[in-house]
């Protein structure tokens, strides 16, 4: 996947029909999971509920050698004697839950926000020592981002830099009532133009305003493209990161083990976080939290092939620091 096709991303959320009371995409399914465990050797796959549910990037579009020479990069990284073999973000962070939760972004293609959302969360936890504690929300930033398509995709670099330049408000799940701006995507196809609107005001009943509510970022970057090393040492040191990769239809069917493409057309990209890494039967993983909520893959998380750049999972990572 070329540098320049992981920057902003269009998203896709599947549609159902149904044929005498079973759905178009459950007989697909069906016959696409048959097809994996013929193939698969690292991991197993199901047939899953309400698919429609699970959002992916339907299309890149890259920015030019210019625009990508712009983005801001990692600047001196510490450098780590030896990493560990395996590590996980919410063993060395317990005092973080945020690193246990997965979100979902429902009807709504929003994995660029919702992601950066969760890491932006979880560093501002880290790095107060667990002193902070702040459910960072994406819908703000959904809501007024006038460089991004909404439900339709956007950049990962693009929210983290509005994090720094413009703020972000809290928001807790759909229909938790929580924080100043709750996410306002369930599974249900909902209107965009009717549910994100730019009125920059906290939910009837919060007790801060908007501007009171808002919390900053001091920095936002790049890590170095398709580095494996610099990728774990940028998780191990300041927490997780945001990374993208091409998905292909059999990674929707994901249950459980080390993700590896083996079957299925390409769908398009997904953004993710990356909370850690390790090795499971002799293959090496990164550790991922997806945003299709808890009942797909190990509760919400997955792990995926590391050091191969497969389906370009280390081409790009992103990253920020909180201000506090």
């Amino acid at each position: 996947m070329a540098l320049s096709k992981v920057l902003l991303v269009l998203c896709l959320i599947a549609a159902i029909g149904s044929i005498s009371g079973l759905s178009i995409t459950d007989k697909i399914q069906e016959a696409l999971v048959s097809a994996i465990r013929s193939r698969a050797r690292s991991w197993v796959a199901q047939v899953y509920d309400r698919p429609e549910e699970f959002g992916v990037m339907k299309m890149s579009l890259g920015l030019n050698e210019s625009e990508l020479n712009s983005l801001p990069r990692l600047q001196n990284q510490r450098s780590v004697r030896a990493l560990p073999a395996s590590f996980d973000a919410r063993q060395k962070w317990p005092y973080c839950p945020s690193l246990n939760q997965i979100r979902s972004q429902g009807s709504c293609g929003s994995c660029y926000a919702v992601s950066t959302a969760a890491v932006i969360t979880d560093r501002y936890c880290i790095h107060s020592g667990g002193e902070r504690q702040f459910y960072f929300g994406s819908t703000g930033y959904l809501s007024c981002c006038t460089d991004c398509y909404k439900c339709d995709g956007g950049y990962v670099h693009k929210t983290f830099d509005y994090w720094v330049k413009y703020g972000l408000t809290s928001g807790g799940p759909y229909h938790s009532g929580q924080g100043c701006k709750p996410y306002p995507f369930g599974g249900a196809t909902q209107d965009v133009n009717i549910v994100l609107k730019c009125d920059r005001q906290c939910q009837a009943g919060y007790p801060l305003t908007y501007s009171q509510d808002l919390k900053y970022g001091a920095s936002s970057y790049i890590l170095p493209w398709g580095d494996e090393n610099a990728m774990k040492a940028e998780i191990y040191q300041n927490g997780p990161i945001v990374t993208s990769f091409d998905v292909y239809g059999d990674f929707f069917q994901y249950r459980s083990g080390v993700y590896r493409h083996v079957t299925g057309a390409y769908k398009g990209s997904h953004a993710v976080r990356v909370i850690g890494w390790g090795v499971e039967n002799g293959v090496k993983y990164w550790l991922c939290a997806n945003s299709w909520n808890e009942r797909w893959g190990e509760n919400g998380f997955f792990k995926i092939v590391r050091g191969e750049n497969h389906v370009g999972v280390e081409d790009i990572s992103y990253a920020g620091l909180p201000k506090y």
